[in-house]
């Protein structure tokens, strides 16, 4: 079945069985690698920063809420795998800040792996924060068992501060989905490069139908507008570039006719329909703001108006490349989701997506590392 199912004997015991992540906004614990990596230059003037979805260490293996597969669980075996070239990719790029997103420290469906120490082992980055937003003693929806999923901030410089911040929660669910499902949160770092830099990562709602999304990203840019220090944002917003506005009228001067597709891509499948894994409508307006009032790493006079222009800036696709669609269309990266910003009037060089070897000279092919790629630049600090 494609929806929560679950066992109700287990919400009238007395046993722990799913957090309800009652917080508004709480410090989280800091960890450390324990190998010993190259300390970074001191006082630095410039960080290379980059935010990456990891997808939970499962590369390209195709899950079933996908629907381009029926897995449920990774053996051990291939979430190493997955993670050393994840690993590897990240040594290539060598980020100063690196944000991930869908990262897990103790779940059943990824072999019970700790990723959070194991990236911090094997890359450059030193210090991490870890911020859950899904732990539940176990989910019975397709045998998932025990999830502890979340978002992390790493660092190569000390991190002198954790917290995560609570969003807005969705109520389009039942209850007792809603008690078992990720509970979307914020993470923020304090990072210490001879001054405080923040460091925010973000993963904001994929499948509401009630506006949960739209709540998320304005509670975002509230958060970044009061935020005092010099600060760096990135993550998955699950939403799409403001090209276009798609409440405009068809062949009003801002509609987004032959600018931007805004659904039927190339990778949703059509027994996803009337699941709760059904694609809904994007809102690209909700990130108007974001551009207007922040610096975006790839502004929209670059992204461009069109497929053909704005493919090389696309971050998704739930197909790979190895893959083919219901036409026979190979999996490719399909549309843009994730995004860095920083404040209004600093400066950005060298920004990027990594949708394949040679961007920026890597050699690692992230198209089959993730279904998101990773987003990366160089962030003057003020």
């Amino acid at each position: 079945m494609r929806k929560l199912l679950f066992l109700v004997p287990l919400l009238a015991s007395c046993e722990w069985v799913a957090d309800p992540q009652n917080f508004t906004r709480e410090e989280v614990a800091r960890f450390k690698a324990k190998t010993e990596h190259p300390a970074p230059p001191a006082n630095p003037t410039k960080l290379k920063v980059m935010a990456w979805n990891v997808k939970y260490g499962a590369c390209r293996v195709d899950f079933w809420f996908d629907f381009w597969g029926d897995r449920v669980q990774l053996s051990s075996t291939e979430v190493n795998d997955c993670l050393t070239r994840v690993a590897a990719l990240i040594r290539e790029y060598d980020p100063d800040i690196f944000m991930a997103e869908e990262i897990e420290v103790g779940s059943k469906r990824s072999a019970y792996v700790d990723m959070v120490q194991f990236l911090l082992e094997n890359t450059n980055l030193r210090y991490a924060t870890f911020d859950e937003t899904w732990d539940a003693r176990y989910v019975p929806s397709e045998g998932l068992g025990r999830i502890n999923l979340g978002n992390a901030i790493f660092s190569r410089y000390p991190i002198t501060k954790g917290e995560r911040i609570r969003q807005a929660t969705r109520t389009d669910e039942d209850f007792l989905t809603e008690t078992f499902t990720i509970k979307r949160a914020i993470g923020r770092a304090e990072i210490d490069v001879g001054r405080t830099v923040v460091a925010y990562v973000v993963h904001t709602e994929a499948y509401d139908q009630d506006g949960t999304k739209q709540k998320q990203i304005q509670q975002i840019y509230d958060l970044l507008k009061e935020e005092a220090n010099p600060w760096i944002i990135g993550g998955d917003f699950n939403e799409l570039p403001p090209v276009c506005d798609e409440k405009a009228a068809a062949g009003a001067p801002d509609s987004c006719d032959g600018k931007l597709r805004l659904s039927g891509f190339l990778d949703e499948r059509a027994s996803s329909k009337g699941t709760s894994f059904e694609q809904p409508p994007y809102t690209p307006s909700v990130m108007k703001r974001f551009y207007d009032d922040f610096e975006p790493y790839i502004p929209l006079a670059r992204y461009g108006v069109g497929e053909a222009n704005q493919r090389p800036f696309f971050t998704h696709s739930v197909l790979g490349p190895d893959g083919v669609n219901d036409e026979g269309v190979p999996g490719w990266w399909n549309r843009t989701l994730d995004y860095l910003f920083i404040r209004k009037g600093e400066v950005w060089t060298d920004t990027d997506v990594l949708q394949e070897p040679g961007r920026l000279g890597i050699t690692g092919d992230p198209s089959r590392l993730s279904d998101h790629a990773p987003v990366v630049g160089t962030w003057g600090l003020p």
